[in-house]
């Protein structure tokens, strides 16, 4: 995202751009002071939306209170209380059905008002600006200042500005429009002392005209003689003299709609001060003709700028707005209103609790934004119990920086045994999330020193062996002295190679349900990513299809249950079946998915996807871009997952290609004794067709040697990892330059669906062909090999090939035609096509995922793959494509 950008208020001609759907960067979020014309800029901006259909919305103080209210207000959906897990699906769906026929725009002002559902949502529309016909205008203060606003701020296609007031025109403008004449020398100084504020200039114009300050003369407004020449210091203070003219009658009723914080009927007014709503109609005439107060949509009351709720709020005595509050809730109470709104009023410690855990369970961030405020008022039996649960739903949100604070700042405080003990589980997962493996096991270790019941320390124990593990923080095994987790013996068994054990020990860990730390449990007090696992080792264990089967009920599972924290990871084990079964592109897709999910969560094991994401451009040419990508992972100073250094090898593949051989070598060789001497065994077989190939090449006779020897030692141990049983074929034809083994390798890979193994064994059988003078037979493997990386756009593999033949004086032709064309209708994948044909058939990003068991932004990424290979702007110039290729 561009920094923000300072502009005057009232200037609009530089964001207009932003209004065509679908192109420039979709998104504007204005910000500014109170007053300063957030408002006025995006209703400028509105008047140059053409024929696009516009839906405006403005948040008050109680849309915090609504889950999802703002947006399903917004959209024009009915949001059901309490949410369902299908409630933003249910949103995007309508979002994309009205941008269908003809572009939307949609408005939110006052969005830090906003509920954090709503905000989660909106920040995920942000990136459906590239293919929807969508514009997103939104208008903020800049306090508070809130996480969901900040990862909004932050979305690549949004752009910020920042509003500074008017300057001399604009205020001479503001003068003309409001007295009919611009301002003389006297009256504009004056109002330059008002810093540019358009409320308080404005405000500053109506005194002076009430108290007869102002004079026309020469075609000027100019102020009177005996006009007072002094200007409140603020906008607040100019909004504070200016209610000061208030009849006094009027200032209860002023009062009352500021603590009901939203527009209100007069019979609501009524109801809550107790009073016949005849007995208001002098007040509310009253507030209105002094211009505080407005008419509304819906005849409902409601100030006139939200800095007048503010300062009547401010100024507003506290046991009288105790009083009032009482009021406003027992109104709502009695209308059935939802359980969080009746809090805003009537906050109840124990009662929030109970709408955290229940009402809320599947709006986690809105769970945790009620809780902070239960804990202010909180006795101490009650605090401990609000602080474990603000604690889970902040994780279950993916606010995970802020889960941990709230769990370390409780574990200072807390002296429930078991509630420590669950805070600390909290506080581990959020750091280990994170990847800081060895901060949680020297705060496990602490922990552990002292006294804990002996189920807590049982648990903490678990955790400390999957963190060891997950790690890679010792040699395999890691079951020291202590009963290992199921979910880290599985993975530890899964490091050794031994794949199918592994497969039965995950699915025991993903079966087992750990006694909840809250009662009732939502979904988000579940923290294990132990159904992650089972997908990933079948890859190896049963092979890619058997994974991708699991794979989509894992992710269905997951949906759901509105589990969506296990969103990341869930994606990053479908593009690593994608990787081995050679759906490239799908693969990439995924992958960027799953790395957006990551960042916005904070998730630090990420070193498997960007490795596939960067091994797959490296392969397809595109080096310098994946030598970014491994650049920016080493700069966050992340650790590989569970040891694997998957992306060294993307490194060792990098210097490869480059034709750096002995480079390449060596890191391979480091990484090699290091990885399969610390008991990572599965390493083996799962790097041995790259390494051993780059043996060969740079003469390194020893670390081929060593290759095999631990290639074969790990498939000779049992039938335990079949998909990658053929690498210890490869890896002795390779040593052996055996075209009829490698050859047989390939073969072995192909049966398995293992499409990079299988092409690695016909390059390797074409070499060993050609060394030994067979052409026909070279040509025959060579044909094979490359076949399989036109299909993938592997352009390095090919290009290697060609360069290894020639070396034994041996040239392929090229392929009379690419597999895949780069463009065109002919160059989207599989996944890509049934995506653009449920496109066509009318079907929105959350409904083709439920159907194909994607996430909806990794559907948004298929579709602009899509969009961009056939040069079209907008889903419906797909879905119209989609219909002439039917036709």
């Amino acid at each position: 995202m561009p920094a923000a950008r300072s502009i005057r208020s009232g200037e609009v001609t530089s964001l207009v751009g932003v209004l065509a759907p679908g192109g420039g960067t979709g998104a504007v979020l204005i910000t500014g002071s109170p007053g300063v014309g957030k408002s006025t800029t995006l209703d400028a901006l509105l008047r140059h939306t053409g024929d696009a259909r516009v839906h405006r919305v403005t948040a008050d103080e109680m849309s915090r209170t609504r889950p999802f209210g703002l947006i399903g207000d917004l959209v024009g959906v009915a949001v059901p209380y309490p949410p369902r897990a299908d409630t933003a699906a249910r949103v995007v769906d309508a979002v994309e059905q009205l941008c269908a026929d003809r572009p939307l725009v949609l408005a939110a002002d006052d969005v830090h008002h906003a509920d954090p559902d709503s905000l989660a949502v909106l920040t995920g529309l942000v990136g459906a600006t590239a293919d929807l016909a969508l514009t997103l205008l939104l208008a903020r203060r800049p306090l508070p200042a809130r996480t969901q606003l900040t990862a909004l701020a932050a979305r690549p296609r949004l752009h910020e500005v920042e509003l500074t007031g008017l300057d001399d025109s604009g205020l001479e403008h503001l003068v003309a429009a409001r007295c009919g004449a611009p301002p003389g020398p006297r009256l504009a100084e004056l109002l330059r002392s008002a810093n540019g504020n358009p409320l308080h200039a404005a405000v500053l114009l109506e005194d002076l005209a009430r108290s007869s300050g102002l004079t026309t003369d020469a075609g000027t407004v100019e102020l009177a003689a005996d006009a007072r020449a002094s200007v409140p210091s603020s906008v607040q203070a100019a909004a504070r003299a200016h209610l000061a003219l208030v009849d006094e009658q009027a200032r209860p009723l002023l009062q009352t709609l500021a603590v009901w914080g939203r527009p209100a009927t007069v019979d609501q007014l009524a109801r809550i001060t107790g009073t016949a709503p005849v007995a208001l109609l002098e007040p509310v005439q009253a507030v209105v003709a002094a211009g505080v107060a407005r008419w509304v949509p819906g005849d409902r009351l409601d100030f006139a700028h939200d800095v007048y709720r503010d300062v009547v709020g401010a100024d507003l005595a506290p046991p009288l707005r105790t009083v009032l509050h009482d009021a406003c809730a027992a109104v709502l109470q009695a209308d059935g209103a939802a359980g969080t709104e009746v809090l805003a009023h009537r906050a109840s410690p124990g009662r929030a609790l109970q709408v955290a855990v229940t009402e809320l369970q599947y709006a986690p961030a809105q769970a945790a934004d009620l809780l902070a405020e239960a804990a202010d008022r909180a006795g101490a039996a009650e605090a401990e119990d609000i602080a474990l649960a603000r604690a889970h739903a902040l994780s279950g949100a993916g606010q995970l920086r802020e889960s941990r604070q709230v769990a370390q700042e409780a574990l200072g405080w807390v002296r429930n045994p078991a509630i420590r003990a669950s805070l600390t589980v909290v506080m581990v997962h959020a750091m280990l999330a994170g990847a800081q493996s060895a901060e949680v096991i020297g705060m496990i270790d602490r922990i552990l020193a002292g006294e804990l019941p002996q189920r807590q320390r049982a648990s903490l124990e678990r955790q400390r062996h999957l963190t060891v593990v997950l790690g890679g923080l010792a040699s395999v095994p890691v079951r020291s002295g202590t009963a290992p987790s199921p979910a880290g013996l599985a993975l530890e068994l899964f490091l050794a190679g031994r794949c199918r054990d592994a497969l039965a020990a995950a699915e025991a860990a993903a079966a087992e349900a750990p006694p909840p730390s809250v009662e009732p449990a939502p979904p988000w007090t579940d923290l294990r990513a132990a159904p992650i696992w089972p997908a990933l080792v079948a890859i190896y264990a049963e092979g890619p299809e058997q994974a991708r089967r699991r794979s989509l009920d894992d992710r269905r599972r997951a949906q759901e249950e509105g589990r969506s924290w296990l969103s990341p990871g869930l994606l990053f084990v479908a593009a690593g079946i994608d990787q081995v079964a050679g759906r490239w592109d799908d693969a990439l897709a995924t992958t960027d998915a799953g790395l957006e999910a990551a960042a916005a969560a904070g998730l630090g094991w990420v070193s498997r996807a960007v490795a596939m994401s960067a091994q797959i451009r490296i392969r397809r040419g595109e080096l310098d871009r994946a030598a970014v990508e491994l650049d920016r992972w080493r700069l966050q100073d992340l650790p590989e997952y569970a040891g694997l250094p998957m992306t060294t090898l993307a490194e060792v593949m990098l210097h490869e290609a480059h034709g750096r051989l002995p480079e390449a070598a060596e890191l391979a060789a480091r990484s090699w004794d290091e990885t399969v001497g610390s008991g990572r065994r599965l390493w083996a077989p799962v790097a041995a067709p790259d390494v051993a190939r780059i043996a060969a090449r740079a003469g390194d006779a020893a670390l081929l040697a060593r290759v095999l020897a631990d290639t074969e030692a790990v498939v000779g141990a049992g039938d335990q990892a079949p998909v990658l049983a053929p690498a210890a074929d490869l890896a002795r034809a390779v040593a052996e330059g055996d075209p009829d083994r490698a050859g047989a390798a390939a073969t072995a890979y192909g049966l398995r669906g293992h499409v990079p193994g299988e092409m690695a064994g016909w390059e390797e059988s074409a070499v060993a062909a050609a060394a030994r003078g067979d052409a026909d037979r070279a040509r025959a493997a060579a044909r094979h090999c490359t076949r399989i990386a036109e299909s993938l756009g592997d352009t390095t593999s090919r290009r290697r090939l060609a360069a290894r033949l020639r070396a034994h004086d041996l040239r392929v032709a090229p392929p009379a035609r690419r597999a895949r064309p780069a463009t065109g209708w002919g160059s989207l994948t599989p996944t890509e096509l049934r995506v653009a044909e449920l496109v066509g058939e009318g079907l929105t990003s959350p409904q083709i995922g439920t159907r194909l068991y994607l996430s909806p932004r990794t559907v948004q990424t298929h579709i602009s793959h899509s969009l961009r290979k056939l040069e079209l702007r907008s889903r419906s110039e797909l879905a119209a494509t989609v219909a002439r290729h039917r036709g």
